[in-house]
């Protein structure tokens, strides 16, 4: 769940990236870029 939708919170990050903010549909190219945990 998001908890601010703004990205303050950190709940959302997905390496750099916060769903929030940046998604929450990536593209192959952006899911290539997260780190190998995810």
């Amino acid at each position: 769940r998001m908890k601010c939708g703004i990205g303050k919170c950190g709940r959302c990050n997905v390496g750099h990236k916060y769903v929030c903010l940046d998604g929450p549909v990536f593209s192959m190219a952006e899911l290539a870029e997260l780190p190998p945990e995810y």
